[in-house]
């Protein structure tokens, strides 16, 4: 039996077409010509070929992304799937043979061409938001993605159009909540604020009258627990900031030398590696490195040093924070980053525990009691670089 190329793809003519090469009236032109009968080992590697466009072409009609094609060279649209036309509400000849800047969806001509024009030079685009308009005048956000490359010796553009509108709405609407839950906190914690610098005064003015030493003890005590009161109102300020902005890439070495500027400590020296090691990390990085220098200052004893190193650790890296003071005793190592343990607020540990895990940055401590305190940052892969 001889098998024809005919044969094997007259009932599915979009395999001839492949994406934007042939037209419909080409398919039938070339499955009238090729209907005579050629030998299938003549023809394995052209049925292949039709087999790989059936297959590409299934991909593309079925895709769940919108997808334009347009010609390299001019910028003409030669094909577009189905969900784009679902999406924007046009159909199919609305788009081919015209120019992106021709289209109603597009508002803003300019960005088109200046897109084009990037195309032809950078062979690469990607917008987060680009805002358009379907058929009906419903407004839509879509993530623009459109890059270069050849078929044979031809130029061709692929558009990937994903429609983000649900998400951004979403995301607006966080935003919009966080602004509030932002106020609320300031508010109240101004309101908290006053009400406590009237009860300091008031339990002074107590301490300074009574003559009971019962009274003025439990006097003392209050006046204690509205000074905690006060540092844990102000730790609050902080900590809304967590996670409220994108992380970023952040020079360790900048970092630190920033936070112990900040620390004002006189009596202590820092050993800070001059180098181009950069993390990807929360904007409050800098707070976790003051937290770390701060305890070693306030519960390390007579601490005169402190180094910060770093050094590969498996797929990642590790940067240390190591004192020469007297070290944490055994007993407390498993809860110093839990809330509330230690003195003071009790939160400068597990603050830094919550800022860097927002990027999988763990951090645990490893120093030897007696002799200092050493604190270990695990940096994943891809969460550390060295800047050229």
């Amino acid at each position: 039996m001889v098998l024809t190329i005919s044969d094997r793809f007259v009932d599915d003519e979009s395999a001839l077409r492949g994406i934007g090469k042939l037209s419909h009236e080409q398919t039938k032109e070339f499955a009238v010509t090729t209907a005579p009968s050629v030998p299938v080992a003549h023809n394995t590697a052209e049925l292949a070929l039709k087999e790989s466009e059936l297959r590409y072409r299934r991909l593309f009609e079925t895709a769940q992304d919108a997808i334009l094609i347009l010609d390299g060279d001019t910028g003409e649209i030669i094909d577009a799937n189905k969900f784009i036309l679902d999406m924007l509400g046009y159909p199919l000849d609305y788009f081919v043979g015209r120019h992106l800047w021709e289209l109603g969806f597009l508002k803003d001509k300019s960005f088109a061409k200046h897109a084009f024009e990037k195309l032809k030079t950078d062979g690469y685009i990607r917008y987060e938001d680009l805002p358009l308009e379907t058929k009906q005048g419903t407004a839509i956000s879509v993530e623009f993605v459109s890059n270069v490359y050849l078929v044979g010796d031809k130029r061709i553009i692929q558009c990937n159009i994903r429609n983000v509108t649900e998400r951004k709405r979403a995301e607006d609407a966080l935003a919009l909540a966080s602004r509030k839950l932002k106020l609320l906190s300031s508010i109240t914690r101004h309101d908290i604020r006053n009400q406590l610098m009237a009860l300091s005064g008031s339990l002074e003015l107590a301490r300074k009258t009574v003559k009971d030493p019962e009274g003025v003890t439990h006097i003392n005590r209050a006046y204690k627990a509205a000074d905690t009161i006060l540092r844990q109102i102000e730790f609050t300020k902080e900590y809304e900031d967590l996670g409220v902005r994108s992380p970023t890439w952040q020079r360790v070495s900048d970092i630190t030398r920033s936070a112990s500027l900040q620390l004002a400590a006189d009596n202590i020296s820092f050993d800070i590696p001059d180098d181009l090691l950069e993390i990807y990390a929360d904007l409050l990085l800098a707070r976790v490195f003051y937290n770390l220098f701060d305890n070693a200052r306030q519960h390390g004893g007579a601490v005169t040093s402190i180094s910060i190193s770093h050094h590969p650790s498996g797929t990642g890296l590790t940067i240390v924070v190591a004192d020469n003071g007297v070290g944490i005793p055994t007993e407390d190592k498993p809860h110093i980053f839990e809330r509330g343990f230690g003195k003071n607020t009790g939160l400068g540990l597990f603050f830094s525990r919550e800022v860097l895990s927002i990027t999988g940055i763990s951090i645990s401590e490893t120093g030897v009691p007696g002799k200092s305190a050493r604190f270990e940052m695990k940096v994943p892969e891809g969460a550390f670089r060295f800047a050229e």
